[in-house]
């Protein structure tokens, strides 16, 4: 697993993310860490990667039959 080292970290910076860490019961490290994986996740994702889950859930999708819905809007007119 890598390491890193932060240098100069503001220590309002490092008050807050030891707060953070108590909070929510875990390490420093263990907050740092979550914070990271939450930064990267709301990164843009790359295009091909977002087609090839739309082309995904399109084929989740059940078929639309277009002849079913004009013959209830028939149906509801009468």
């Amino acid at each position: 697993m890598a390491s890193i080292t932060i240098k100069s970290l503001p220590p309002k910076l490092h008050e807050g993310l030891k707060e953070a860490a108590r909070r929510n019961h875990r390490s420093l490290q263990g907050e740092i860490i979550a914070c990271l994986e939450r930064h990267v996740e709301r990164l843009p994702r790359r295009k091909a990667e977002l087609l090839a889950e739309a082309a995904a859930l399109r084929e989740g999708l059940s078929r639309f039959d277009h002849g079913l819905v004009e013959e209830y809007k028939r149906a509801g007119r009468t």
